[in-house]
C-alpha cells in the first residue's frame, strides 16, 4: 500500500493496492485466522479511470521448490509466488438442496416458532439451517443466502403468535411461487 502525499498516487496513470485478507473476510470465506496471511486482494486504486470492480481479484501465496535439493540439502529451496484464488460461492449449491432448505425454514421449528433472521434470534436464527444442509458454508456465507431471499423475496417476514412466548413474533415464510427452479 501507498502512504504518503496523493502526488505519488496521481503520477501513475494506473495504480492498484494489494490488501491482505481481513478477519471477517476470513471468517466469511472460511478460512482459518492463521492463515488468513496467505491471502490478498487486488483492487484499482484509481477510480477515476474505471468504475469499482465488481469483485475484488484474489490471490494466494504458494510455496513452489525450485529443484535444488541435494543430499547434504534434501529440502532444497523455495520461493514464493501467488495463484490466482477464488473465494468460495456462496450459490454453488444444487437447486434441490435450495429447495429443501426453504421447505424446513417454511416448516418452522417442531415446538411451532418460526425461523427469524433477526441478528438475536438465537435459536429461531434461519442461517443454520442452511448449514445444516451446506455444512461447509460459514455462517457469513449462509447469512448471504437468507439476505438474497429476503431481498428478492422468496422468504418474507409476517408476523405470527409465538406459541412459546405467547405473544406476536416475526417469523420467514416462504413465496413458493418464488422457489428455485
Amino acid at each position: 500500500m501507498g502512504r504518503g502525499a496523493s502526488g505519488i498516487k496521481d503520477a501513475g496513470r494506473l495504480v492498484y493496492t494489494l490488501t491482505p485478507m481481513s478477519e471477517e473476510e476470513a471468517r466469511q470465506f472460511s478460512i482459518e485466522q492463521a492463515d488468513r496471511r496467505f491471502y490478498v486482494r487486488l483492487d484499482s486504486a484509481k477510480v477515476n479511470i474505471l468504475p469499482p470492480a465488481r469483485a475484488a481479484a484474489w490471490f494466494k501465496l504458494v510455496s513452489i521448490p525450485i529443484g535444488n535439493s541435494t543430499a547434504d540439502y534434501p529440502a532444497g529451496d523455495h520461493v514464493q509466488t501467488v495463484e490466482p484464488w477464488t473465494p468460495p460461492d456462496a450459490w454453488a449449491v444444487p437447486v434441490v438442496t435450495l429447495n429443501a432448505i426453504l421447505t424446513d425454514i417454511e416448516a418452522g421449528l417442531p415446538n411451532g416458532q418460526r425461523y427469524s433472521n433477526a441478528p438475536n434470534a438465537g435459536p429461531r436464527a434461519a442461517w443454520p439451517v442452511i448449514q445444516k444442509h451446506v455444512p461447509t458454508h460459514s455462517e457469513a456465507m449462509c447469512r448471504q443466502i437468507i439476505h438474497a431471499w429476503l431481498g428478492n423475496r422468496v422468504l418474507y417476514a409476517e408476523p405470527y403468535e409465538d406459541p412459546v412466548h405467547r405473544k406476536s413474533q416475526q417469523g420467514l415464510r416462504l413465496d413458493p411461487a418464488k422457489r428455485p427452479s
